[in-house]
């Protein structure tokens, strides 16, 4: 039987869901251009491929969790 061991100094080229919602809020917050499309991407997916379109890796199910904290005022990106 075969093992799959990972070694602790493994390293990941994607960044943490935290780290990529960071980023996609510092993004929205510096670059009025790509706020306007994050508010007006019609679903979490879309939102990805937008944020995966700027170097951000983030998936849609973290985005659609962190709905209320990516525009300002706390408002939900999309409707649920």
């Amino acid at each position: 039987m075969a093992t799959c061991e990972l070694s602790s100094t493994t390293t990941y080229p994607h960044p943490s869901a935290a780290e990529a919602l960071h980023q996609v809020k510092d993004l929205a917050e510096r670059d009025p251009l790509f706020s306007s499309a994050l508010q007006a991407a019609d679903s979490p997916q879309a939102a990805s491929d937008l944020a995966r379109r700027h170097g951000i890796e983030v998936s849609p199910a973290a985005l659609w969790r962190h709905r209320g904290t990516l525009a300002r005022g706390g408002q939900p990106t999309w409707r649920g």
